[in-house]
């Protein structure tokens, strides 16, 4: 329309093409300088599929030693990576894990759906693969492996597999050496935790049947966390366990929610065990921050469905503090067993829906003394025109708690969206989850 009123005036006319033509030039340097920035290739290319944050945290301790080695490296999520990226590299090092049944993790799904689908030529590269895995699930770093195997059918010379099974630091050392052999210095291991002091601890069901613990740590410092992030704590058994942050940093305080956990032959799990019963108040415990990226708020305004059951509140109290706190419409649905025995923080829900915190509020109990029992699940599914409307104002879907929950609610909003709008959404942020 604008040159359209300049043809009657060659002089302008020129003058407005030749503008037209230096956008365009202005338009095409950003856009390939843009461009020149996301496909960077290195020799060394440290590629991570991770849900929890753990395995991206090991890839770039990974891309640091062979830094710190004076090679050329990067770390990159392979939801970013490109058929380019894995050509141009002379190494291949990934760090992937399994979620759920042998899932790839979230950020790995497209990567799994498309560039696993062609057979790029890796012959000239050289490529190893660190999974990470729980032997507690049938299928044991099952996404690893497949990462593993497309690899080596794409031609890549491939160093043995290492599996490692929560963490073990045999299976971590074996990568440690792979990555001194080529060059790297210092190791992939994470930073110990700083001491917490135990301020309460209070069960919150005392006449439930699954205990469950609400636990206060304070600090003399004043580390920063965001709402989904994850404290890191080393059993005595030297295993490492995750629990999700249920406070904010300005409340002054760490709090977590723990379930008891009974092992088949009577004792108690590593990580329960040792906070429920291994301290007293005024113990104190080296917790370690981690970021968990991919269980931060999703991007935008719109409002938020947030789904969990039991020690689930953790990983979903926050996210309500800090939408409160921005103005974000926020919907909270709950499971517990028993409306008197295991009700305790349900009673903290109805306040915040009472002054407007929550502004919308279920509440399922699948163990009441009358009437039929129901479970999260069941109450997404029968809310489906109500979700539906919610989510269709650019809203997000945040799940926290166990996993068989996790996948039944998963079903039922793919029942309500449909199984494009759930796998589009994990892929894109609207669909977070952190399960166990």
């Amino acid at each position: 329309m604008i040159l359209e009123t300049l043809t009657d005036d060659p002089t302008r006319l020129a003058w407005a093409y030749g503008s037209a033509a230096a956008f365009g030039l202005v338009c095409l340097w950003a856009g390939l300088k843009g461009r020149k920035r996301t496909t960077a290739t290195s020799d060394y290319l440290v590629l991570y599929a991770s849900q929890t944050g753990q395995a991206e945290e090991i890839a770039r301790n990974t891309a640091k030693a062979l830094l710190a080695g004076g090679r050329d490296a990067q770390a990159l999520s392979i939801a970013q990576v490109t058929v380019a990226h894995l050509e141009a590299a002379k190494t291949i090092l990934c760090v992937i894990s399994t979620t759920g049944e042998g899932d790839a993790p979230d950020e790995g799904l497209r990567f799994a759906q498309s560039l696993m689908q062609d057979r790029p030529d890796l012959s000239g590269q050289s490529v190893a693969v660190l999974a990470l895995g729980d032997r507690n699930y049938d299928q044991f770093c099952a996404f690893g492996r497949r990462v593993f195997d497309w690899l080596v059918v794409c031609g890549g010379k491939a160093q043995p597999l290492i599996e490692v099974d929560d963490l073990d630091a045999a299976a971590l050392k074996r990568w440690d050496e792979l990555i001194h052999a080529l060059g790297g210095k210092g190791d992939s291991a994470t930073e110990a935790g700083v001491p917490w002091r135990l301020e309460q601890r209070t069960r919150l069901n005392p006449l439930g049947d699954n205990p469950l613990y609400h636990l206060r740590f304070v600090s003399d410092q004043a580390p920063s966390w965001q709402a989904g992030d994850l404290i890191e704590i080393v059993t005595p058994q030297g295993h490492r366990r995750d629990y999700s942050l249920a406070s904010l940093p300005e409340e002054g305080h760490l709090d977590l929610y723990v379930r008891e956990v009974i092992k088949t032959d009577g004792s108690y799990g590593d990580g329960s065990g040792l906070l429920i019963h291994g301290l007293q108040a005024g113990d104190s415990l080296p917790l370690r921050l981690k970021s968990h990226r991919n269980f931060h708020a999703p991007e935008g305004e719109g409002p938020l469905l947030l789904i969990g059951a039991g020690s689930g509140l953790a990983g979903l109290r926050a996210h309500i503090l800090q939408a409160a706190q921005i103005g974000r419409p926020a919907w909270l649905i709950y499971g517990e067993r028993h409306p008197l025995h295991d009700g305790a923080l349900t009673e903290a829900m109805t306040a915040w829906r009472d002054e407007g915190t929550l502004q919308g509020l279920d509440i399922a109990f699948s163990r009441p003394d009358e009437g039929e029992g129901r479970y999260v699940q069941a109450v997404v599914a029968s809310s489906a025109a109500a979700i539906k409307d919610w989510l269709g104002h650019e809203g997000a879907v945040m799940c926290c708690g166990g996993l068989a929950m996790g996948r039944e609610v998963e079903n039922a909003l793919a029942g309500i969206m449909g199984q494009a709008w759930v796998d589009d959404a994990k892929v894109s942020g609207r669909y977070r989850r952190d399960l166990y």
